[in-house]
């Protein structure tokens, strides 16, 4: 028995359906459901030093926003929401404050048990853990949770998104800081053309 089709088999079979039944999309082993300003992000990943008798896959999360694009990611957003483009990533692992779990599947594998385990965390870790987030405002505010605790994310993400949803001040105050945080020409020439993209200033008076 292969195991990549037994774990495409579970994808399909399991997994899939679970998400379909709460209102997401599916796009290969990426998953999303829409709202009028973001979008809850999954991605099944599976690891790199798969063989055909093991199988090793763990879920990823994330929340996207469209808003983001064209300013802070200078490209087009991608047709599908996924969450390797998402702001707030978190793997399982977190949710289930492990160190860095992955499911596991070979030969002696009680696939039974995996099915068991993969649909209590996707159901009782990863929808209640998007539930948190209901409009923008939430997600912002737990971004500026994370950015609080130095968890890893881009210091102007935040800052576009609170002059994009009219919190001018305080992405005004986001822009000067970070400007008087950078002391490399390129930074503060991008941070500069950044802030002249959102109609923010940055005050001579304050870069000293």
């Amino acid at each position: 028995m292969v195991m990549q089709e037994v774990f495409k088999q579970l994808i399909k079979n399991e997994i899939a359906p679970l998400f379909k039944e709460n209102g997401f999309k599916k796009k290969g082993n990426n998953f999303a459901k829409l709202f009028s300003d973001f979008a809850w992000t999954v991605n099944i990943q599976s690891s790199k030093w798969n063989t055909k008798e093991e199988v090793e896959f763990t879920i990823n999360t994330g929340i996207f926003t469209d808003k983001l694009y064209g300013m802070g990611y200078r490209k087009e957003p991608p047709k599908f929401p996924t969450e390797i483009n998402s702001v707030l990533r978190h793997r399982i692992s977190e949710l289930k404050n492990e160190q860095d779990y992955w499911y596991k599947i070979n030969l002696s594998s009680d696939l039974e048990k995996v099915k068991d385990e993969v649909r209590s965390d996707i159901e009782n870790l990863v929808f209640p853990y998007f539930k948190k987030f209901q409009t923008i405002e939430d997600v912002m505010q737990e971004m500026k949770r994370e950015e609080a605790e130095d968890f890893y994310g881009s210091d102007f993400d935040l800052t576009i998104l609170y002059q994009v949803y009219g919190f001018n001040k305080e992405a005004q105050e986001r822009m000067m800081k970070a400007y008087n945080h950078y002391d490399y020409i390129q930074d503060r020439e991008y941070i500069r053309d950044l802030a002249d993209e959102l109609n923010l200033s940055i005050d001579k008076q304050n870069t000293l």
